[in-house]
């Protein structure tokens, strides 16, 4: 039951990050999001710092497991460099949808508070290395040369692509100019 329930107050805490920012994230409120009694959230999390990296190591573990799916579809059809770049272009639009924009805000909220907070850059750091660790696997299974630096500029790239949509909400994101730019990452 407490997995379950630190789940709903991550699940909680991400959505009030994406809808409101930093500054709507209370344990009352995530309390309130999460239909909870007063009080639970702060059971589980006695600071924001302990609730910021709950929301963290919650929203990586919802990547990672998109990405494993993702994974797994690659490897069974097409484990080639070009079948992982048109997975990852496929998973990026996939997170800038309209329908995932809250999730979306949310991760970048969790970046910028981690530049005020060391301990949770910390936390962040380590999660973000897991991205390029199974990045660097997959870059070497589709026989990159130095699959290490390229691992990370994807890990960069995707940012920056998934950061552009934030900014301009208006417009979808190119699948094609997402593929061109990660081919262009591995000349």
């Amino acid at each position: 039951m407490d997995t379950d329930r630190k789940t709903l107050i991550a699940d909680a805490a991400l959505h009030l990050l994406g809808m409101g920012g930093a500054k709507g994230l209370t344990h009352r409120a995530v309390d309130a999001q999460a239909g909870l009694p007063n009080g639970s959230t702060s059971f589980y999390c006695r600071t924001r710092l302990e609730l910021l990296k709950l929301a963290v190591e919650r929203h990586a573990a919802l990547d990672m497991a998109d990405l494993k799916a993702d994974g797994r579809q690659w490897s069974a059809k097409d484990a080639s460099l070009e079948g992982f770049l048109q997975t990852v272009a496929t998973r990026v639009v996939a997170w800038a949808q309209a329908d995932r924009r809250a999730h979306l805000r949310a991760r970048f909220e969790l970046i910028l508070i981690s530049a005020a907070e060391p301990e949770l850059a910390c936390t962040l750091h380590q999660l973000r290395q897991g991205f390029v660790v199974a990045t660097v696997a997959a870059l070497k299974r589709a026989g990159v040369d130095a699959p290490q630096r390229r691992a990370a500029w994807v890990v960069m790239a995707v940012d920056g692509l998934l950061m552009s949509t934030l900014n301009e909400p208006d417009q979808s994101l190119d699948r094609q100019a997402c593929l061109d730019m990660l081919r262009a990452l591995m000349r």
